[in-house]
């Protein structure tokens, strides 16, 4: 969400607003700027042709025939309390009032739906001022930042190699890892809170390969010594393998949607970029706007979504380590991942990890008005 700073004039004569019509990607394309990280390219592909499975609405801005800017508004069946808004204008019209007409116009094509009345929710890369003024002069609040972190191979040495007992490399259509990834994301998402889903829906939204889920890992310590059955040990941190196909990325890209890729948890994936540490824009998310994961690491690094179950970081930092031996590996953390956070900043601090990119989930309140 990217239009124009808070001082924003009437919006011109020559500029109207008119529903979505055919081609209009292909328009928006040639106007809007190349998206410069994955959360400008996820909120990129909210723009659309409208639907109602998901339920989106989309609106253009032009002068006379040339499309400068448009908005949408998507439902988000995992997180239903709020809607997905993005809006964002060519950078010459700019500072007009287009952007704050667009969101207006989207709220009318919203009224009488289910998107009337819901809160709303956006992404920002984290050093947008112009974009974060703009949120913010309408009652948009910072909810959390998500942060992209390269960590490097070998980075926590031999943490957990004596414990390989320990480890439980699994299928992703696990019961225990969907069990322990539903309660680890219900507990991350406390402050946007997910809707009520069964152990098939979390399965297929988040850890399928539909969802780009390919391998996954489980760290399950045998804590009295007594050798029993991993099986029945309880789990105390995940991970769970996500990448990006360099066929897939391309289509992706061109059509301005999103694609799956597949890589093996503890494996070296193959993302496609200019050279390691680099971010190559390309993102993952579902109809609903819902990210799994966004951001490619750069060579070999693999990409993980790690969380850890009973807060000891000892587990996770363990589990980490045994998968980035001999790989980079990329991990997303928000400010909400206590024990996740604490481990990236003690990386951070040595030296031995990376931030690629970061992100500002913004929301606002259905009180402020849809």
């Amino acid at each position: 969400m990217a239009p124009s700073a808070p001082e924003t004039p009437r919006m011109p004569g020559s500029v109207a607003i008119r529903p979505w019509r055919a081609g209009d990607d292909r328009a928006l394309a040639q106007v809007l700027p190349d998206p410069g990280s994955p959360a400008q390219l996820a909120a990129r592909a909210l723009l659309r042709e409208p639907g109602e499975e998901p339920l989106t609405r989309t609106v253009i801005a032009v002068v006379g025939s040339v499309v400068v800017g448009a908005a949408a508004l998507a439902a988000s069946p995992a997180h239903p309390g709020r809607a997905w808004v993005h809006v964002e204008v060519a950078p010459e019209e700019r500072r007009r009032g287009v952007g704050t007409a667009l969101l207006d116009a989207v709220a009318a094509e919203a009224a009488g739906t289910a998107l009337e009345g819901l809160g709303l929710r956006t992404r920002l890369v984290a050093d947008d001022p112009e974009g974060g003024a703009f949120a913010h002069a309408r009652g948009f609040t910072d909810l959390f930042t998500t942060r992209i972190v390269l960590i490097d191979a070998g980075a926590l040495g031999a943490a957990g190699l004596e414990r390989a007992e320990d480890l439980q490399v699994i299928d992703t259509g696990s019961v225990a890892l969907t069990r322990a990834f539903a309660g680890w994301y219900e507990r991350v998402n406390a402050l946007d809170p997910a809707a009520p889903m069964s152990i098939g829906q979390v399965n297929a939204r988040f850890l399928s390969e539909a969802a780009g889920a390919h391998g996954a890992a489980l760290w399950r310590p045998d804590v009295d010594g007594a050798g029993a059955d991993i099986n029945k040990r309880p789990v105390t941190a995940f991970a769970v393998s996500y990448a990006q196909r360099r066929d897939e990325t391309a289509e992706a890209q061109t059509a301005g949607q999103t694609a799956p890729g597949q890589a093996a948890a503890g494996q070296a994936a193959q993302p496609q970029t200019a050279g390691p540490g680099t971010v190559d824009a390309s993102a993952r998310a579902g109809e609903d706007g819902e990210q799994v994961f966004a951001v490619t690491g750069g060579e070999d690094a693999t990409e993980l979504t790690v969380g850890s179950i009973d807060g000891n970081v000892q587990d996770l930092r363990s589990l980490v380590a045994r998968l980035s031996v001999d790989t980079p590996v990329v991990v997303e953390v928000t400010d909400a991942m206590e024990t996740e956070s604490a481990l990236v900043e003690e990386l951070l601090a040595s030296g031995s990890a990376r931030i690629l990119t970061s992100y500002t989930t913004l929301v606002r309140d259905p009180q402020n008005g849809l």
